[in-house]
């Protein structure tokens, strides 16, 4: 379900129904133009007459398709015109009369678009329609041109057409290639990393939950008579979930790499990434995951009152930071608040590993906040259960 959001802009995702009223030369490149761009599924609606343009808006508005676009009557007719006073302005003599500053006849081509479409999805249209026309006009302003220039030499001039782009943009992710998978706003990219930290996390429930287990049933009793203090208690119960935390990041991790395919979804593509890394931030991100947990297990005098409070606060950190939603499409003020989140450190550090391909010591200012938490955390659960034993 999540997969969605992150498709908005891959291929045949825009639904257009096209109406060509100048059936010319304009409509007929406006309607290649919409169907050679990836993001578009074109219906061309040109010959059904039930279908105006009243008939398209309320199609639109029933949800029907996402997008209509009206060549209008004469946009050719209109085209032609528009360019030939242009070249003949270029082309008057010097000595000539100052030529009409008269407005020239426009033509406007209608776009309607489903006012539940997402501002992104219209100026998609909008760019890629702009575009289209920009490259219409180009060349009959070309065409003209070298008919006039073939008319004042008395040759006959090659066609001016503009095959190649003379300015280019070359785009590419910093730390990863641009292509297939490794594009960043892949739902497999964000899912697996973010759910393999809740995963983490919610450990919270079983562990604090066992450790208020353990002093309901006696068993704190009979550790208390054993040689250790409390810190030796809290290291024990980190090292035992700390594996088990581990185990469910490698174990999530190959379900993106081998099953999420299966499910029609892009395959987690660990190509490139430091296994070392990714065990090194898995490890930290566990630490901190189970140290919240004991501080919980230790300040909890009852089960009821570790898992809702463990499993709240989880949802909550989550929801903020950026595990369900990415960070970085919510508004500014829920940023600054996510930003406060031990998960959303969690996410960043598997980021700096997955997408970025961060050196060590590029990883070391993401795993820091991580580490100083566990510290805090752990510090608590100690203190926490110092009290708890002297009752």
């Amino acid at each position: 379900m999540q997969d969605a959001p992150f498709r908005d802009f891959s291929e045949k995702q825009v639904h257009v129904v096209f109406k060509d009223l100048d059936g010319k030369g304009v409509g007929a490149r406006v309607r290649d133009g919409l169907m050679n761009a990836g993001p578009f599924s074109v219906q061309d609606a040109s010959s059904d007459v039930t279908m105006d343009a009243a008939a398209l808006r309320d199609a639109v508005r029933r949800g029907e398709y996402q997008v209509a676009v009206i060549v209008p009557d004469e946009a050719s007719e209109v085209l032609e015109a528009a360019s030939a006073a242009t070249i003949a302005k270029v082309f008057s003599p010097a000595d000539s009369a100052k030529p009409s500053t008269a407005s020239v006849d426009t033509s406007v081509v209608q776009v309607i678009i489903d006012p539940t479409v997402k501002q992104a999805f219209r100026g998609l249209v909008n760019s890629h329609l702009a575009k289209v026309l920009a490259e219409i006009t180009s060349d009959r302003l070309l065409n003209d041109m070298g008919a006039q220039i073939a008319a004042l030499t008395g040759t006959e001039a090659p066609q001016l057409k503009v095959e190649e782009p003379i300015l280019r943009m070359h785009q590419e992710l910093a730390g990863a290639e641009l292509s297939g998978d490794r594009v960043a706003g892949n739902s497999t990219q964000h899912n697996v990393p973010a759910w393999t930290i809740f995963a983490m996390f919610f450990i919270v429930v079983l562990l604090a939950g066992n450790m208020v287990k353990e002093r309901n049933s006696g068993i704190m009793t009979r550790l208390l008579t054993m040689p250790g203090g409390a810190g030796e208690r809290i290291a024990g119960r980190i090292l035992t979930y700390l594996l088990v935390c581990v185990s469910q990041a490698v174990l999530l991790l190959l379900i993106g790499v081998f099953v999420l395919p299966l499910l029609g979804l892009s395959a987690l593509d660990l190509q490139g990434v430091s296994i070392g890394y990714l065990l090194l931030v898995a490890v930290v991100v566990g630490t901190a995951a189970t140290a919240f947990g004991v501080a919980v297990g230790a300040m909890s005098s009852t089960q009821q009152r570790s898992a809702v409070f463990g499993s709240t606060a989880v949802v909550i950190l989550s929801a903020v930071g950026g595990i369900w939603v990415p960070l970085y499409i919510m508004p500014d003020a829920m940023k600054a608040i996510g930003r406060l989140s031990p998960l959303n450190w969690s996410l960043e550090a598997f980021n700096g590993v997955l997408l970025r391909h961060g050196s060590f010591g590029e990883l070391i200012p993401l795993l820091l906040p991580l580490m100083l938490f566990a510290t805090v955390c752990i510090g608590i659960a100690i203190l926490a259960e110092r009290a708890m034993t002297r009752r």
